[in-house]
């Protein structure tokens, strides 16, 4: 991870690798059990900052509601996805699906904006060498004879 809480180049792409069965409603599979509750996912490594943003930010409420998921929440929680509003049939119907196609967008987006910040840096240090360059040569120039 990079100072700004970006992901490094190197590493993997944002995930869900599992849902925390431990975290799940002690109720479910009986008659009493819950019709929505929250759904803990485990991500695949730590989220950055901007990932988290887009993950909890209003670009992904309105592509949830698009999707017919308009009462889910999703909150990140250190390594861990809450999927707020939600069951397990509705994950298993479509919506872990969903979830997976948003994460690669978000990843998508994290890294090309951080490419981008990248490049920037490389060609203001390039205008920063030559304009050294420039001053050093003017310097040369001047003898105290």
């Amino acid at each position: 991870m990079t100072a700004y809480g970006e992901v490094a180049t190197d590493e993997q792409p944002l995930r869900l690798a599992s849902i925390l069965t431990s975290a799940l409603p002690a109720l479910l599979g009986t008659s009493q059990a819950p019709t929505q509750y929250t759904v803990p996912a485990v991500f695949s490594r730590q989220v950055s900052v901007p990932e988290k943003t887009a993950i909890e930010g209003p670009d992904t409420v309105r592509r949830l509601a698009e999707r017919g998921y308009r009462q889910v929440t999703l909150q990140v929680s250190d390594r861990r996805l809450l999927i707020g509003h939600t069951s397990l049939e509705q994950l298993e119907d479509g919506l872990a699906h969903e979830i997976a196609l948003m994460l690669t967008e978000i990843g998508r987006a994290v890294s090309r904006e951080r490419d981008e910040r990248a490049a920037e840096a490389t060609a203001r240090q390039s205008v920063e060498a030559d304009r050294a360059v420039d001053v050093q040569r003017s310097v040369d120039r001047i003898v105290f004879e």
